[in-house]
């Protein structure tokens, strides 16, 4: 009887440490988190596979997106940044755009360019800003040459003044909550705001947010801090609250080198 229980307790104690020596290795392996930057597309399951993004804020007819797409004749050059697993047709595009004198360029956009397979969304007659709702816009209607490029949220600024503009109410859209409901830190996210002021309500906001968390790179077009209006006073508070931000999000990882598109 003794030999026979030793042949099945000695199987029996080498299978139940086997068991416990793979279940130890499981946990150490998947307990240990491993830095963004250092995550190698091979580690990625189909499920949370990197995302290349482009958000385009101020797309106006969608020659920015040209210029992403480095076609020729475009209206200006950049190489915008992009990660070393993907091509620029490769990325998830996102256009947004407030001048509704756009819209039909945009919706021509898309339909041209997914049919090439380039993924293209847009936000027509879109207002970017630091909160979800109603935002009144003032339209340039004199720079025609320019491509309205001076329509502004402010009221102040002088296209909208010579435009004699009286505001047209546009849905405005959170945009750090956007990026927050829309992205992940895995991703590769580039981020071009011309917006005409704007930047130092949004900017701002991208900070108090911590939207750093799914910014890769920022590029903003800053313009004259007085286009808000307001007095010396309220227009120094203005440029130095953008300044700390900006500080902020680049002390946080992200990427805001000197931009100008030319445009």
């Amino acid at each position: 009887m003794g030999p026979s229980n030793r042949n099945v307790i000695f199987p029996l104690a080498f299978v139940i440490c086997s068991l416990f020596v793979v279940g130890t290795y499981k946990y150490t392996s998947t307990s240990t988190s491993t830095p963004r930057s250092q995550v190698s597309t091979n580690d990625l399951t189909k499920s949370d596979k990197r995302r290349y993004i482009f958000v385009d804020l101020g797309a106006n007819r969608a020659d920015s997106l040209e210029v992403f797409l480095q076609h020729p004749g475009a209206k200006y050059t950049y190489d915008y940044p992009r990660p070393t697993w993907a091509t620029h047709e490769e990325a998830e595009i996102f256009l947004f755009e407030a001048n509704p004198v756009f819209n039909t360029d945009l919706v021509e956009a898309k339909e041209t360019y997914q049919q090439k397979g380039v993924k293209v969304n847009i936000f027509p007659s879109t207002v970017v800003d630091v909160k979800d709702g109603i935002r009144t816009f003032f339209l340039d209607t004199v720079n025609d040459a320019h491509d309205y490029w001076g329509s502004s949220i402010y009221a102040n600024h002088p296209d909208a003044i010579k435009s004699q503009s009286k505001g047209t109410d546009l849905t405005g859209i959170n945009l750090a909550r956007w990026l927050l409901m829309n992205t992940l830190p895995q991703d590769f996210v580039v981020i071009k705001m011309d917006i005409e002021g704007a930047e130092y309500e949004v900017v701002p906001h991208l900070a108090e947010m911590s939207a750093w968390t799914v910014i890769d790179h920022l590029l903003v077009e800053w313009h004259p801090p007085q286009h808000g209006g307001g007095t010396p006073e309220e227009i120094d508070f203005r440029a130095k609250r953008a300044e700390a931000a900006k500080q902020k999000l680049v002390a946080e990882g992200v990427v805001m080198p000197h931009y100008d598109s030319g445009a």
